[in-house]
């Protein structure tokens, strides 16, 4: 995790000493997430996700942003016994995240690509008998990957942003239980996955020099 924050640091730093103007905000949002690999399909697990954010322009079609946040992720699967299915899973983990985006502007829409790392804070998860916990395979300490999603801009203040994002590597060294996985999954049986889309409102405060 240390090696993957001086990345990003290294990376982002000297962009942000060097600019001229410098916009900052903070941002609340939901994110819908679910694990390649636990054997539950679908973004059922409702989370949330809260923090701030600072930004800056190459052009007036590029720029980069820098983001942390708290975000909640997981899985999960709720009984249906109407339809004799009384099988549950929930999972709970927190996350402080750190994403550097770089950014396309056009008209109000800005297009957006890049990496993140993510902080493992804690976890909770429980099925149908109780709670759980991961035995010999715990969640690691950081998660790692990537995301894209756009921006909308409803004035110089306030923006929407939908984003969906995918570990890059496990973020538990498990048994994959999908019967429809990716051909690297299905090869090497990897593990467990974060895979979450997130809507978020920004508030971007006035610009700085």
């Amino acid at each position: 995790m240390k090696f993957l924050l001086s990345f990003l640091f290294i990376l982002i730093f000297p962009i942000f000493i060097n600019a001229q103007v410098f916009n900052a905000g903070v941002m609340l949002g939901i994110s819908g997430s679910q694990v390649e690999g636990d054997g539950y399909g679908g973004y059922n697990k409702l989370g949330f996700i809260a923090g701030g954010f600072a930004n800056t322009e190459f052009s007036d079609k590029v720029s980069t942003q820098l983001e942390i946040y708290y975000i909640n992720k997981g899985s999960q699967k709720n009984p249906r016994p109407d339809k004799g299915d009384v099988e549950a899973f929930n999972l709970n983990i927190n996350y402080i995240e750190i994403p550097i985006s770089f950014r396309y502007h056009y008209k109000k829409f800005i297009f957006e690509g890049g990496l993140y790392a993510s902080k493992f804070l804690s976890y909770s998860m429980s099925d149908q008998f109780g709670e759980r916990d991961t035995g010999n395979y715990p969640f690691k300490s950081f998660d790692f990957g990537g995301f894209f999603g756009i921006n909308y801009k409803i004035n110089d203040n306030f923006i929407f942003n939908l984003r969906s994002k995918n570990s890059l590597i496990p973020i538990r060294d498990f048994n994959n239980f999908d019967q429809q996985i990716g051909i690297l999954n299905k090869l090497f049986n990897r593990g467990w996955y974060s895979l979450d889309l997130n809507f978020s409102v920004r508030y971007q405060f006035n610009k700085s020099k």
